[in-house]
């Protein structure tokens, strides 16, 4: 059972000191950090942010002892002009976050107010199997673009490397070949360079 913080934590959190210690601060991408995924199927919901209020939230619940998974990715970004890149840890879907808690625990979310509504994950395997692809391609480290909408085309299904088991869609663009990996629950699709090597199975 999560642990309720008493109305002094909260005031401490929502203070004046909340905001800059949780924008400053670095929280997990998982908590906790080694629960897989599956262990929380059949009580995974989205937590439909405020903008800009990913990190917010997700040190709330870290607090709160209440299991979620924020996808945070390394964004990589030119700036000044000499052509110079900088990488920073960023969400990868902005203005969502997955939480694992039972319905009749919901009532702990209710302080926070940094969130604008609280969605249903029906297809909990879907789900949990579309996260798991996107935890491989995060760990690839490589330059991921997110576009709305789910990506059309043939479902394949990657046979080796480190995204072996993921499924998705294949396409070309620049000359290149990549890999596509939706959520449905976000409406919005994952691309990540596929080397020309992986071999793929169509589903």
């Amino acid at each position: 059972m999560p642990r309720i913080a008493s109305q002094n934590e909260v005031l401490l959190w929502y203070g004046s000191g909340y905001g800059s210690m949780s924008l400053k601060g670095k929280v997990p991408a998982r908590y906790p950090e080694d629960r897989l995924l599956e262990e929380d199927l059949g009580r995974w919901w989205v937590l439909h942010t405020k903008p800009n209020c990913e990190r917010q939230v997700a040190t709330y619940l870290l607090y709160r002892n209440i299991s979620y998974y924020l996808p945070l990715y390394l964004k990589r970004s030119r700036f000044g002009n000499l052509g110079r890149f900088r990488t920073t840890e960023t969400p990868l879907f902005n203005g969502y976050l997955c939480i694992a808690l039972e319905r009749e625990e919901h009532r702990l979310l209710y302080d926070s107010k940094k969130f604008v509504r609280i969605i249903k994950v029906d297809d909990q395997e879907t789900f949990v199997r579309e996260l798991q692809g996107i935890s491989r391609a995060i760990k690839l480290e490589e330059d991921l673009h997110v576009q709305d909408g789910l990506l059309p085309g043939k479902r394949v299904l990657i046979l080796d490397g480190p995204l072996k088991g993921t499924e998705g869609v294949v396409v070309r663009r620049r000359g290149e070949r990549q890999f596509g990996l939706s959520v449905k629950m976000f409406n919005q699709t994952v691309l990540v360079k596929l080397d020309h090597l992986t071999q793929v199975e169509v589903l």
